[in-house]
């Protein structure tokens, strides 16, 4: 009883306090996240990016460029490349939502197809089949007004472009001055680690973004290609769409392979052109994730499956489609960050798996 009570006297609230601050802080943080997702998304996608083009500015910056001149050159080219690419994409997905009720009859022509194949095999198998009757599970209007909605959500991602812009052209304005600001307020020493650690975090994360970028670029042209020498409709959505989901690892690349492949069933009226369809896009999507990918990241970034998972589920949760593109990209981020912080390096070992090897320096 006297050890219990002297126990009772040494405890402290201060580890209860501070975890339930931190619930709250966590809370606010989510509510935050969750109402300000349409300012929020845009500057993301723009806070990634400035990563990957400011090189090309301190470049222009360096050859004794003024910064206005540079910004503008590269607002202009990257206005114009999405503004050509958003207008075919759009173009494409908008024929694709007004012909959606064209393809109602062959939708339905697939599920009895596919309700006969679930009866026939029932029945060889000595099932009730009247536990499959497939009609009245998939009804043919209902799966077109969701791929429709799909189809919006991801035009209004992509008319995000100007204000994604718009965020880039602020923080590409900075480029540069984060350096000379910790060199006035810091010592030279302090200052040069400092710069060392911002160093190694810029290098890390534009490597990484770069390498997913070309990767996913790569992946939509081959797509594309695959689908226009095939005659599938709407080839250059499909490759678009390939392109963003490529940055979704797993379920992205397994949905790009469905979506069209689900589309050209309905296309057409033999299997053979689906079929090899869906066999190129997965072969491209295995060459390109696993041959190409690894050879273009200077280093192993080496994430936890089940983290992968989770921020999929969080950022999904949060802002959708665009959160579960960007989900990976802003964990890769801050997994890049913790890694060159000493403090922060053992919550970067844990939100890593076991069979991996380490990007950070280890000085």
């Amino acid at each position: 009883m006297a050890s219990s009570g002297a126990e009772f006297r040494n405890f402290k609230p201060q580890g209860i306090v501070s975890f339930l601050l931190g619930l709250i802080a966590a809370f606010v943080v989510g509510v935050t996240l969750l109402e300000l997702r349409t300012v929020l998304v845009p500057f993301s996608v723009a806070l990634l990016l400035s990563f990957i083009f400011q090189p090309i500015v301190l470049y222009l910056k360096a050859r004794r460029i003024p910064m206005v001149i540079a910004l503008v050159v590269v607002f202009v080219a990257l206005a114009a490349a999405a503004t050509i690419v958003g207008y075919i994409v759009y173009s494409s997905a908008q024929s694709l939502a007004t012909a959606a009720e064209r393809y109602l009859p062959r939708l339905q022509t697939v599920v009895v197809d596919i309700e006969v194949l679930l009866q026939s095999t029932a029945a060889a198998m000595g099932l009730d089949e009247g536990r499959l009757d497939l009609s009245q599970t998939i009804d043919p209007s209902i799966v077109a007004t969701l791929f429709q909605s799909g189809i919006g959500e991801a035009l209004t991602f992509v008319w995000n472009t100007f204000l994604v812009l718009l965020f880039m052209l602020f923080i590409l304005a900075g480029s540069g001055e984060l350096v000379v600001k910790v060199r006035r307020a810091y010592p030279e020493s302090v200052a040069a680690r400092i710069a060392s650690v911002t160093d190694n975090i810029s290098q890390q994360v534009r490597q990484y973004l770069v390498a997913k970028t070309l990767v996913s670029v790569g992946t939509g042209l081959l797509v594309f290609l695959v689908l226009w020498m095939l005659r599938v409709d709407y080839s250059v959505f499909w490759g678009f769409l390939a392109f963003l989901l490529n940055y979704i690892p797993n379920i992205g690349s397994f949905v790009a392979v469905v979506l069209p492949f689900g589309f050209a069933l309905l296309q057409f009226e033999t299997l053979t052109i689906p079929i090899i369809a869906a066999l190129l896009m997965w072969l491209i999507q295995m060459v390109m994730g696993n041959v190409v990918d690894p050879r273009l990241m200077a280093f192993s970034l080496n994430l936890s499956p089940l983290l992968v998972i989770v921020s999929l589920i969080f950022w999904g949760w949060l802002w959708g489609i665009a959160g579960m593109i960007l989900a990976v990209p802003l964990t890769a981020t801050i997994k890049i960050f913790f890694e060159n912080i000493d403090s922060l390096r053992p919550i970067a070992v844990l939100m890593g798996s076991v069979n991996g090897s380490e990007s950070a320096p280890k000085d």
